[in-house]
């Protein structure tokens, strides 16, 4: 949905969450569910200042918050770490694309160009995930 209409759904966001605090509760009590709830926070930090500044979106802050109830604080900051770098990349990729088509690139333009950063997200996750040796 991120790609084709630049939303993020609440409910998909609320569902994520309490599908990954329920989890890790389950699965490791209350100190996988108090793991999980850091990672929500950690999650929601990692996102809040570039949201603030208006280069995210609220959705992305959700996504990411909602990523950090199933793999923790430590894993989530370095998705979402990872993450920027990756949407840094495209941003970097998509000016190269308009300074081509149109001769240059506006200032205006590189600061208002926007892009879905939730497969970043992912990307960010997976790649998080496989270097701390989980997948």
């Amino acid at each position: 949905t991120d790609q084709r209409a630049h939303r993020i759904p609440n409910l998909l966001v609320l569902l994520m969450l309490i599908v990954g605090l329920s989890l890790r509760s389950y699965m490791e009590g209350s100190s996988g569910l108090a793991n999980s709830l850091m990672g929500v926070g950690a999650g929601f930090l990692t996102l809040i200042v570039p949201y603030i500044r208006g280069g995210m979106a609220a959705g992305d802050v959700k996504l990411l918050a909602a990523v950090g109830a199933f793999v923790g604080p430590v894993i989530v900051v370095m998705a979402g770490l990872i993450a920027a770098v990756i949407g840094a990349s495209v941003g970097g990729v998509l000016l190269a694309i308009d300074r081509y088509r149109n001769g240059s690139a506006s200032v205006e333009r590189m600061l208002t160009t926007q892009f879905p950063f939730a497969a970043s997200i992912a990307l960010g996750t997976a790649t998080a995930l496989i270097l701390r040796g989980l997948i």
